[in-house]
């Protein structure tokens, strides 16, 4: 049995403790969060801290959920102490330290991989296979999408951009999609702000690609919260022979009852079982530390999307197309 921890009992990190409970092979033997040191509420010992789970020794694997601005301390601590990690998106909010965990993970020899959950989503991995295979040709141009309710920055209280915490998850997939780094941006952010002041409501962006191509990204989270699905996130990519497009509304599926709703089932549990690209994420990563298949992502491509993040905030500072620059 793969002995498995989460450090982090957020919204993501109890979806990460249920996946576990599911796989086979993997028994989840503690947890760690500041706020429930002692809990009996997860079955499994619960500490106060990394450095208590960590020192307990009861944990071979680890997912750290913690929020994105505290990754690096935590991350380097468990490499440390020897202990294979699943690290949530972004790695780091900040470019060298994500540098740094490249290295980390490099020199560790231990399994270390970014949770990029859009990865093990079936459309954008058909997607991906599909330009790497030549289908579409060469990419031209596109836009990616990601909008979110309000409620979520309200939970986020400023801690982090809606580029870092939004952006990221499609700056890795469309340049994962379309096989291509970003070389250069130009960025623009609202000047309404988030409820704690803290942060622009929406930033857009536009990528040049290594290839000449562009793409759009615009990440935001104003959507109502009443509005009829919790994300609404789209990809488009045009390439010189063809183009290929994905939109999350596109279900099969709608319900109306006393609101109107686009509910996504390949999320929902099945019979009391987990399912749903965060479990496929999940059970590689414990595949990978078992050596079944190879990393579906790495340390390197996690701090890339982190150096496009860095770029595109930076140009809504200066105002200026900022490069990209990679280590």
């Amino acid at each position: 049995m793969l002995r498995v921890g989460v450090i982090g009992l957020g919204a993501i990190g109890r979806e990460h403790l249920d996946i576990y409970r599911n796989l086979p092979g993997v028994q989840l033997t503690a947890v760690a969060d500041a706020r429930f040191p002692g809990s009996d509420e997860f079955g499994v010992p619960s500490f106060g801290s990394t450095d208590a789970l960590l020192g307990s020794g009861l944990v071979d694997a680890v997912s750290l959920c913690t929020p994105d601005d505290i990754h690096y301390q935590d991350s380097l601590s468990i490499l440390e102490a020897g202990v294979h990690l699943l690290l949530e998106k972004p790695v780091s909010t900040s470019a060298e330290e994500a540098e740094n965990l490249v290295k980390a993970a490099e020199s560790s020899g231990l399994t270390v991989m970014p949770g990029h959950t859009l990865r093990f989503e079936p459309k954008y991995l058909t997607a991906h296979r599909l330009v790497e295979s030549g289908h579409i040709g060469d990419v031209v141009h596109g836009y990616v999408r990601r909008n979110n309710k309000t409620s979520v920055a309200d939970r986020v209280k400023g801690r982090t951009s809606v580029t870092f915490f939004l952006g990221i998850h499609d700056i890795d997939a469309v340049t994962w999609v379309a096989g291509r780094r970003v070389t250069a941006v130009q960025a623009m952010e609202t000047t309404q702000r988030t409820s704690d002041g803290g942060q622009a409501v929406a930033v857009t962006a536009n990528l040049r690609l290594d290839n000449g191509g562009i793409i759009q990204l615009e990440a935001a989270w104003g959507l109502p919260d009443d509005f009829p699905t919790d994300i609404d996130a789209r990809l488009r990519l045009v390439a010189d022979r063809g183009e290929l497009s994905i939109d999350i509304h596109e279900q099969g599926m709608r319900a109306f009852g006393d609101t109107l709703g686009y509910p996504v089932p390949v999320a929902a549990s099945m019979y009391g079982k987990t399912q749903g690209a965060l479990h496929e994420e999940l059970d590689a990563f414990v595949r990978a530390v078992r050596g079944e298949i190879p990393l579906p992502i790495t340390m390197r491509e996690g701090a890339d999307a982190v150096h496009v993040a860095t770029a595109i905030d930076k140009a809504i500072r200066t105002g200026s197309v900022e490069e990209v620059t990679y280590r």
